[in-house]
């Protein structure tokens, strides 16, 4: 565009963002016919002419035509000006503007040149000693309407460069003026009716971002060579494909369907949590709240080579780390320090309703990272029911794609084929009015993760499923009937190096922590009966469940060869105590 079109627009031009990276993909709409807003042209607010023979007279919104050019004679030489309405195309996306007026008199039927210029403001005050500045020529028509053999009619004037620049700089009005294109030439004079002026856009969409990023570069063709892997943050840059009236610019990803708003051609670094492909959406508004089409950038992440991360790690630094739940019920995430300490808890993505027991699961997926287990009520069911929410790899979880967990036979049923040798058994869905949960490790080496559910006074180990069945591995073993409704167990692993998972009880009235040894059974594997009859040797106290209502986790912090605990405080706090040769030191240490 001109300078000098901006110049008799009184500013510079506006500054237009750069193109960045990889064409996205999007579909072209149809561009919409607007008088600005989009309903019918826009006529002139104000009009008048000049006069050469008349150069103190004003002709502010006179009734009769307008004239242009060197009429001869009397009457002499005349410019006309017109001030057109632009509020409604305030930020809009101009695609072409034209600019018509009824031409109604002219010496003969012998074409001659009239030129369309933006100029400067009018008013009451313009006369020929004081006329707008000239900025652009935008159009010559060359044309004769307006006498016998050429009857009046329109002349039409593209008017685009105006009009756009118009629009992005959220001008109330332009002004237009109309000359002849030589002003010496008295049979090149013209006449126009001021009420039939009118301006006609043609608004199109915005363009719509164009999304690049060099560690996850575009991948609609394929894997591109180098692509980065998935828990690696990437810098994504969201172009504005030239377009200089964007307001903003709105995306969102199929991990992430929250919608975010970002300045046009800014970069937001986004990581993929996990591996294969990915999709990031994305849409442009103008500065008139008009919508771009739909951006869409396709990316891949590698994977991890099917290793899972260690029991324990929630965003694959290899480090122990912690899911709480907050006094308000929401997931809190603290990542673990190399020295024991843990960083200052975050959001973990998820609310629960009061009662409800986590416990930080193994990867009971296939995408290789640490999931949560959830035990709430479920007000319809009238029961407690165990949930899976995956977690995302770097300390949050997806509650939206959480699974429900359940067994063949969550309930007796004949009819079903669910039925036992025991009189007494009712199901093996003893979580339905279970206190809490456990996280047990693989228990059983079989590669998948275990679990424990405290019933009552009843204890119960659960081999875990990738399927979902806590029963396809085999029946829930009942570890013990009796007395386990007045403690806390955890599950701290091998402590002892004999190949058999060990068990942490606290007595909850007294603060007394035990350790448990397991032993193998037939199978050589663990027997989970055997913590039953084991003896109960004291590692700690103080940790009663008034000051502590909440055991999180046995684990080696600090990596220094001893399981370490966790515990939610009273306060709704987590801490975690140091493991020393002689047992648990029952000073708490804080999270974060």
């Amino acid at each position: 565009m001109s300078s000098a079109v901006a110049l008799a627009l009184a500013g510079g031009l506006a500054v237009s963002g750069g193109v960045v990276g990889t064409a996205t993909t999007a579909v072209a709409a149809p561009a919409v016919s607007a008088a600005g807003a989009g309903e019918t042209p826009v006529g002139a607010q104000a009009w008048t002419r000049v006069s050469k023979k008349n150069p103190n007279r004003s002709y502010w919104n006179a009734a009769d035509d307008l004239r242009v050019g060197n009429e001869g004679g009397a009457q002499g030489l005349f410019r006309s000006y017109l001030q057109l309405d632009t509020t409604a195309l305030k930020g809009a996306t101009v695609t072409k503007a034209t600019f018509r007026i009824a031409n109604t008199g002219t010496p003969s039927c012998t074409a001659r040149p009239v030129e369309l210029w933006s100029v400067g403001a009018v008013s009451a005050k313009t006369t020929w000693k004081s006329q707008p500045a000239k900025g652009a020529r935008l159009a010559t028509v060359t044309d004769a309407r307006g006498r016998e053999g050429c009857a009046a009619g329109d002349l039409e004037f593209d008017a685009t460069a105006l009009v756009k620049e118009a629009a992005a700089r959220n001008l109330d009005s332009v002004t237009v003026g109309l000359f002849a294109a030589n002003e010496s030439d008295s049979s090149a004079w013209k006449r126009f009716a001021p009420a039939s002026a009118k301006l006609e856009t043609v608004i199109g969409r915005p363009v719509p971002p164009v999304i690049s990023s060099p560690e996850f570069p575009d991948a609609s063709n394929g894997v591109p060579a180098g692509t980065g892997k998935a828990r690696t943050p990437g810098t994504f840059t969201f172009g504005t494909g030239g377009a200089a009236n964007l307001e903003k610019i709105v995306y969102w990803s199929d991990s992430e369907p929250r919608e975010i708003t970002v300045a046009p051609g800014a970069s937001v670094v986004i990581t993929p949590t996990g591996s294969g492909p990915h999709t990031i959406y994305a849409y442009s508004l103008d500065k008139a709240g008009r919508r771009s089409d739909q951006a869409v950038y396709r990316f891949w992440a590698l994977g991890t080579g099917g290793v899972r991360d260690a029991a324990g790690d929630l965003n694959g630094d290899g480090l122990r780390d912690l899911w709480t739940l907050d006094q308000d019920g929401r997931l809190r995430f603290s990542a673990g320090r190399a020295d024991g300490s843990f960083a200052a808890p975050v959001d973990g993505g998820a609310s629960f309703a009061p009662g409800t027991r986590i416990a930080a699961g193994g990867d009971w997926g296939e995408d290789g990272y640490n999931d949560l287990l959830v035990l709430e009520y479920n007000d319809a069911l009238r029961a407690k029911q165990l949930r899976v929410l995956p977690g995302n790899g770097l300390g949050s979880v997806r509650p939206h794609d959480g699974i429900e967990l359940s067994v063949f036979c969550p309930v007796a049923d004949p009819d079903a084929g669910c039925v036992n040798d025991d009189p007494a058994w009712t199901g093996d869905a003893h979580w339905a009015d279970a206190e809490s949960i456990v996280d047990a490790g693989d228990l059983d080496g079989a590669g998948e993760p275990d679990l424990l559910v405290k019933q009552g006074a009843k204890l119960w180990s659960y081999q875990g499923s990738r399927s979902g069945y806590l029963d396809m591995n085999g029946a829930p073993v009942l570890v013990g009937d009796g007395g386990w409704d007045a403690v806390s167990v955890l599950v701290p692993g091998d402590t002892d190096g004999d190949g058999a998972a060990d068990l942490w009880v606290r007595d909850d009235a007294s603060g007394d922590l035990f350790a448990v040894k397991g032993a193998k059974g037939a199978s050589g594997q663990l027997d989970p009966k055997s913590w039953a009859s084991a003896p109960r040797v004291k590692i700690g106290s103080g940790l009663g469940r008034t000051a502590y209502p909440t055991l999180v986790s046995a684990a080696d912090f600090d990596r220094d060869g001893l399981a370490d605990l966790s515990a939610v405080g009273a306060d709704g706090k987590a801490v975690w105590f140091r493991a020393t040769a002689s047992g648990i030191d029952a000073t708490p240490r804080p999270v974060g």
